[in-house]
């Protein structure tokens, strides 16, 4: 049986001296070149930071689960490693290849593990350990081997990562408060690589800013989902003791931690969260982090999503935009299924896209009017169902026009602004279920209901 890496007490720096002789530069510089090509827009100080975090979405960190290779599954999970290792040991090289990366982007070229070590020692809060670190650095040399100090200092590093974990899942009730943490975690390895790169040292009050905003963020968070989890249903006495354990083992500062316990006494309203809500950072990765918790504990209330709509409504994001992102989070889990998140239930991103669905009904229920006016405003479209539902052989060409108006259409109602993203095509059905008969094709207007519309239009 193959043996576990995390149990060696010296497990961290082979780790990172891997990742450290893996990393292409190269490779490294032609993204950031792509990205920067793609956003002229944005100055190089904001472009560092929306660059890390794209490549953090790109690895799917975003979702709680770094993305992986069929091999590097098959290793983790054949080879006798524990799943949940598998994802610990992933995290890592995610967070190891930002700080290099962000190296790369900031004009250094990284010398090998010691600078990981560095941003991973702030990252744990052991600014001691980060300095001594540090001051190795000037004697390393990547073909040496490391010294009985740095591996001594690695070895402590290792113990200070490991404890911090979020192994366990770090259920709230069943919200998957582990996938939120852990890409917290990973912006801030990369915030603080910034902080380290750019100042070329140890800079311990800036390295303490950057900690206290991922407090703020963790704590935000925690508000969120508690309102989250109280809008569906009362929290009992047992209930309570399970979140307060939460609470404290988020190792959350004491002023944080008696916020969070107050509210475990009334339910947490939309508009106490969003008051809370300082920037648009930390509104855009609320809103995703709250979708994703109702997403992944395998089930959702109408009271679920009321709350995540008011608070949507209140950070200032607009129904489309909240339909955007959750068909996003949708397609991540769908188009990922080899390595999904570990910690959730199996069957809870096909539940949550049922669910999802069942919305759109009601949605084009609620405005046929609309959508049936925008039909007949929209001539060629008109004309085009009318033919079909006439009985007329349509062809490719004039299928995909109806699809393509058909999107159009669906702009006008908000909360159908999934109709435009791309795959977004395949719920058209959904349209024509509910179209009056007369605007129908025939093959829609059947008793059944469930025949297709032509060879293209899916």
């Amino acid at each position: 049986m193959a043996r576990d890496p995390v149990v060696d007490r010296d497990w961290l720096l082979p780790s990172v001296l891997g990742c450290a002789r893996a990393f292409d530069a190269e490779a490294a510089d032609a993204r950031l070149r792509l990205f920067r090509e793609l956003h002229p827009e944005l100055d190089a100080g904001v472009l560092i930071r929306r660059f890390a975090e794209h490549r953090l979405r790109e690895r799917g960190v975003v979702y709680g689960t770094p993305l992986a290779s069929e091999q590097t599954i098959t290793d983790y999970t054949v080879g006798g490693f524990r799943q949940r290792q598998a994802v610990f040991l992933a995290l890592l090289m995610v967070q190891a290849e930002l700080v290099l990366e962000i190296g790369c982007a900031l004009g250094h070229r990284p010398r090998g593990p010691v600078e990981i070590l560095v941003c991973l020692a702030l990252l744990c809060r052991d600014f001691r350990l980060a300095e001594r670190l540090h001051a190795a650095l000037a004697a390393y040399r990547p073909d040496d081997e490391p010294s009985r100090a740095l591996r001594k200092q690695a070895r402590r590093l290792g113990r200070r990562y490991r404890a911090r974990a979020y192994l366990a899942g770090n259920p709230l009730l069943g919200l998957p408060v582990h996938n939120s943490f852990a890409y917290v975690d990973a912006k801030t390895a990369g915030r603080l690589a910034v902080v380290y790169y750019e100042r070329g040292r140890v800079d311990r009050r800036a390295c303490q800013r950057v900690l206290d905003y991922q407090d703020r963020e963790r704590e935000l968070l925690l508000q969120a989902l508690l309102g989250l989890t109280q809008a569906d249903r009362q929290i009992g006495v047992s209930s309570r003791r399970v979140m307060i354990e939460q609470i404290r083992a988020a190792r959350l500062p004491r002023a944080a931690r008696r916020t969070l316990l107050k509210m475990l006494r009334k339910p947490v309203s939309p508009l106490t969260v969003a008051a809370a809500v300082g920037d648009e950072r930390t509104r855009d990765f609320l809103v995703e982090q709250v979708m994703l918790g109702a997403l992944l504990d395998g089930y959702q209330s109408e009271q679920e999503w009321g709350f995540i709509a008011d608070l949507a409504d209140l950070l200032g994001v607009a129904p489309e935009e909240l339909a955007r992102r959750e068909a996003e989070l949708v397609a991540f889990y769908e188009q990922h299924r080899a390595f999904l998140d570990l910690f959730t239930v199996g069957t809870a991103v096909r539940d949550y896209r049922q669910r999802m669905l069942d919305r759109l009904k009601r949605a084009i229920a609620e405005n046929l009017g609309r959508i049936v006016q925008e039909i007949k405003q929209t001539g060629d479209l008109a004309d085009l169902l009318y033919r079909a539902s006439s009985g007329e052989r349509l062809s490719a060409e004039e299928w995909k026009k109806v699809r393509r108006q058909l999107i159009d259409v669906a702009r006008t109602v908000p909360s159908l602004a999934i109709f435009t993203l791309p795959g977004g095509a395949v719920l058209l059905p959904l349209i024509y279920k509910v179209l009056p008969d007369g605007l129908k094709p025939r093959s829609f207007a059947d008793k059944d209901g469930q025949a297709g519309l032509g060879p293209d239009i899916l």
